[in-house]
């Protein structure tokens, strides 16, 4: 028992150092900083019109957590994802919590162990973004209910709400791991004719989905229009799409992802007890996510999914266990590949960006400063350079003739009609390219009217 405490609390300190480390290794990218854009909103109007309109399907308690921080620390890599490391670690606190309410203390260490190491949850811990404070809700939800199923109280079906309320309010997608869990504890008890404790988990999740009701039906129109206006990719039914999830479900390949589903299907198969309550916290998660992209017709991401990794972390940790004592050969290759790729990832996503908004803005002012107008495709991307050098928005082009110098600002995020509809329009003022310069994903391209 001391030695398995001893590894618990030098976990949590290795994963808490790591992620404190990482927060200023890598630049904000594209949507911390549209994040970071509403977080500073001078008033609710702004806010609301920023949150719902350039990040569509956006729920508020993630902005609102971030905001004091920022608020006091500014607008900086580290005070921008500190709220993301804290649910970070209470995330791993929660799965800890879960084994253990399970009845699985032999696999609870090792299960929060992978967890942490997991990309696609480290990349969310470390990451300016909501998903790793809605995970974090959604794990408390399902400790609650797990709590619940052993003896019903009001505080704890208090607290189990209340956690549901918090996960749809960051991210809506957070309450499907909960609603894998109740729907497999509602069939199970109302297998048994047990019809009490049978709705009581469809009791909570309606409750919290009355109270999320409000917020749903004030902005359902405008996450619509934030798709269409922002020309966010279609959903597709693909074989491809198929592929993404597979590989996604681990926020890093194939190799990686290979390696915990083939851990985490060796437990469904050779381990009895909570599988299908597991199992059903994981396809419920995946199989939610995909019907609610089609059904808003939004792009599948790989974050979408990343609610059914605790309970694939869980299955692939007892897997692991059962494929040791039956043949350790292929236990200790199939946890040495997991953990190879999966560190390997965690290092190169915190050290190979492509973006660096900030650097970017300080290269684009710099070429405004030396008597040049600047002319940014599209136009709404403004703002992302103006956020970190304000005042950049008085040195935008103007159909003067006395302006002799222009630069035409492009990111990553440019698409090909926009690039050639800004360049017609450079022809037509007759001006004509000298030198294109890249900093932090911009390309400045200098113009010299002819």
């Amino acid at each position: 028992m001391t030695n398995r405490r001893a590894w618990l609390y030098g976990l949590f300190a290795c994963y808490a150092l790591a992620a404190l480390a990482c927060v200023e290794l890598r630049p904000l990218w594209l949507d911390e900083v549209l994040q970071l854009i509403a977080t500073n909103s001078r008033s609710v109007d702004d806010f609301m019109r920023s949150m719902g309109s350039r990040n569509p399907g956006a729920a508020p308690l993630g902005y609102l957590t971030q905001r004091p921080f920022v608020l006091v620390g500014g607008a900086s890599a580290l005070w921008a994802r500190f709220p993301s490391v804290l649910f970070g670690i209470l995330s791993c606190w929660a799965l800890f919590r879960i084994c253990r309410e399970l009845r699985m203390p032999d696999v609870a260490v090792l299960a929060t162990g992978l967890f942490m190491v997991i990309p696609l949850q480290f990349r969310y811990a470390s990451e300016g973004r909501p998903y790793s404070e809605a995970l974090c809700f959604s794990l408390f939800a399902v400790l609650a209910f797990l709590k619940l199923m052993s003896g019903a109280s009001v505080p704890t079906a208090g607290f189990c709400v209340l956690s549901i309320v918090a996960a749809l309010y960051t991210q809506p997608y957070a309450i499907l791991t909960v609603c894998g869990v109740i729907f497999w504890d509602a069939v199970t008890n109302a297998k048994a004719r047990n019809w009490k404790r049978a709705a009581l988990g469809p009791a909570c999740l309606a409750i919290s989905l009355v109270a999320f009701l409000p917020w749903y039906l004030l902005e359902t129109r405008k996450w619509a229009t934030g798709i269409q206006e922002h020309g966010i990719p279609a959903f597709h039914w693909t074989l491809a799409l198929l592929l993404d999830v597979a590989k996604g479900i681990s926020g890093d390949g194939f190799l990686c992802s290979a390696a915990l589903i083939f851990l985490a299907a060796f437990a469904f198969l050779a381990r009895p007890g909570f599988r299908g309550l597991l199992l059903a916290s994981i396809l419920v998660p995946v199989a939610g996510a995909l019907a609610g992209d089609a059904f808003t017709n939004y792009f599948f991401a790989s974050r979408q999914i990343l609610f059914a990794l605790p309970g694939l972390v869980i299955l692939a940790a007892l897997g692991f266990l059962e494929l040791f004592r039956r043949n350790k050969s292929v236990a200790i290759i199939a946890m040495t590949i997991l953990l190879v790729a999966a560190l390997q990832k965690d290092v190169t996503m915190q050290t190979k960006a492509r973006e660096d908004w900030p650097a970017a803005a300080k290269a684009v002012a710099e070429i405004a400063r030396q008597g040049r107008c600047i002319e940014v495709a599209p136009a709404s991307s403004l703002e992302l350079y103006s956020f970190f050098v304000p005042g950049l928005e008085t040195k935008v082009c103007t159909a003067s003739p006395q302006q002799t110098g222009a630069a035409l600002i492009t990111s990553l995020y440019t698409t090909t009609a926009e690039l050639i509809a800004a360049a017609d329009h450079f022809r037509e003022q007759r001006f004509s390219p000298v030198q294109t310069t890249a900093v932090g994903g911009t390309s400045i391209t200098l113009e010299n009217r002819r």
